[in-house]
C-alpha cells in the first residue's frame, strides 16, 4: 500500500499476463513480464492518497470490491477523529452506490497488544455501526509491529482481531507474504481471514491460506490511480466469492452404515468461501460440516453445497442394506501375460457397498488396482481378495500363463 507507477493487466487462458510499462518523459524505460494465477474477482484497495476516486469508472472496469482505509493507527488515545482517513466517508458511500462490495483495512501503528486493542476501537468507532460485506483487515507492516519478536506480533494481531470481531465484524490480516510466513504464530490466530502481498509472482510465497491476494500496486486503475491520476493503485483478487461449486458424481449408492466424503470442484482455485452442507432426508442419510455423509436407513435423500455467495449444487444418496456376503462367479481364473480383467463382485440382493478395495498376494505376477482392473504381468498365480466397506470378503485364484 506505498509508491504508485503504470500498469497494463491481459487475461490470458491459464492466468494472467502482467504487463509493467514504466514512462519517464514520453520514454519506455521498463517493460515486465509476469505471468500470475488468479480468481476473476478483482478488487481495489484505496487511502487519501488516491485522492477523490471516480467509483463509477472503477465499477465499469470490472473491479467487484473495495478495501478502504478506515484510520491511520498512530493518533493519540481518545482522539480516534483524527485517525479517521480523510476519504473514508466518501469512499464507503460512493463505492457502495456503484455496486462494489466493501471491506476496511485499519494502519497498525502498536507495539503492543494493549496498543491494538486501543487502535481497534478507533476502527469500531470510525465504524459507527456500518454495514460491511468484506472484513476489517488490520494492515501490519511497519516495522516497529515485528520489533518485539514473533510472540509479541502474534499478540498484537490476535488483541485487534478479537476486538473487531465483539463488534459484530469480521476479522483479517494484512502483511507481505514474507511477514506472514515468519512472524505470525497462526496456530493462535485460528479462523482470522488473510490478505496477504507479493508482487510479480505466480502465487504468493505465503504456505498457509490466504483470502485476498494483492498482486500489484502499481495497477492502472481509471479513476483511482495515485498522484492525481499519474501513479498507479493497489490491485488484489479475492478468493472469498465462490464463482462455482459442483460435486464430482450426480448420484452416489451406499450402504446403511457406510461413511462417504462428498468430493466437489470450487472455484476459483483456493476458493476460501463458507460453505453449507444440507440433506432433505437426514433420515435416509446424514452429511457433516466437512461434507462427510453417513448413511441411515433404505431411501434416497439430496445433499445440497452451498457456498456463502449462493451458488450451490445437488447430489442424489441411493442408500440400501449393507452386504452380507460378497461373492465371484469363479474360483481359479486363467489369463495371459498382458491381458486385463475387469472384476466383478456380487453383492446380497438390494445391498450396496460404494467402498469396494482389492488386493493381490503377488503384485509382481498379477496387479489389481482401485477399480479392480486385473493385470497379468508375469508367469505364476495370486491370491486376488474383495473387501466391501463392511468387512466382508471373498477371494479367488488367478493363474498367469
Amino acid at each position: 500500500m506505498e509508491g504508485k507507477m503504470g500498469r497494463i493487466v491481459k487475461k490470458v487462458i491459464a492466468g494472467i499476463l502482467c504487463v509493467t510499462i514504466l514512462v519517464q518523459g514520453g520514454i519506455l524505460t521498463e517493460l515486465k513480464v509476469v505471468k500470475a494465477k488468479v480468481s476473476s474477482m478483482k478488487g481495489i484497495d484505496v487511502s487519501s492518497h488516491n485522492g477523490v476516486v471516480d467509483w463509477e469508472k472503477v465499477a465499469d472496469k470490472g473491479y467487484e470490491f473495495a478495501m478502504i482505509r478506515s484510520g491511520l493507527g498512530m493518533e493519540p488515545e481518545d482522539d480516534f477523529y483524527k485517525d479517521v482517513d480523510t476519504q473514508f466517508e466518501r469512499n464507503y458511500e460512493e463505492a457502495g452506490k456503484a455496486g462494489l462490495k466493501v471491506g476496511v483495512y485499519h494502519d497498525c501503528g502498536a507495539r503492543t497488544a494493549e496498543r491494538a486493542i486501543l487502535e481497534a476501537k478507533y476502527c469500531i468507532k470510525i465504524l459507527n455501526n456500518r454495514e460491511l460485506d468484506y472484513p476489517v483487515a488490520y494492515d501490519m507492516e511497519k516495522a516497529g509491529t515485528f520489533a518485539g519478536g514473533k510472540a509479541n506480533t502474534t499478540e498484537i494481531a490476535k488483541a485487534f482481531c478479537k476486538e473487531i470481531e465483539k463488534a459484530g465484524y469480521t476479522p483479517m490480516i494484512y502483511s507481505s507474504a514474507s511477514h506472514l510466513e515468519n512472524d505470525f504464530d497462526f496456530s493462535k490466530l485460528k479462523g482470522i481471514k488473510v490478505w496477504v502481498a507479493h508482487y510479480d509472482v505466480e502465487k504468493p510465497a505465503y504456505s498457509g491460506n490466504y483470502d485476498i491476494w494483492q498482486y500489484t500496486q502499481n495497477g492502472n486503475v481509471e479513476g483511482a490511480n495515485t498522484n492525481n491520476g499519474k501513479g498507479g493503485c493497489d490491485e488484489n483478487y479475492s478468493f472469498m466469492t465462490a464463482e462455482s461449486v459442483k460435486f464430482f458424481k450426480d448420484t452416489v449408492t451406499l450402504g446403511i452404515g457406510e461413511s462417504y466424503l462428498s468430493n466437489i470442484s470450487l472455484k476459483p482455485k483456493g476458493c476460501t468461501d463458507s460453505i453449507k452442507w444440507t440433506s432433505s432426508d437426514k433420515k435416509v442419510a446424514t452429511v457433516s460440516k466437512n461434507g462427510t455423509i453417513e448413511a441411515v436407513k433404505s431411501g434416497k435423500t439430496v445433499i445440497t453445497v452451498k457456498t456463502g455467495s449462493g451458488k450451490k449444487d445437488t447430489m442424489i444418496v441411493i442408500v440400501k442394506k449393507a452386504p452380507k456376503t460378497v461373492k465371484l462367479s469363479w474360483s481359479k481364473k486363467t489369463m495371459k501375460i498382458g491381458t486385463k480383467y475387469q472384476l466383478k463382485p456380487i453383492l446380497t440382493a438390494n445391498s450396496a457397498s460404494n467402498k469396494i478395495s482389492y488386493f493381490s498376494s503377488k503384485k509382481s505376477v498379477v496387479s489389481v488396482d482401485k477399480n479392480g482392473m486385473l493385470h497379468a504381468k508375469k508367469k505364476g498365480q495370486a491370491m486376488i481378495t474383495i473387501k466391501t466397506f463392511n468387512d466382508k470378503t471373498v477371494s479367488g485364484i488367478v493363474v498367469v500363463k
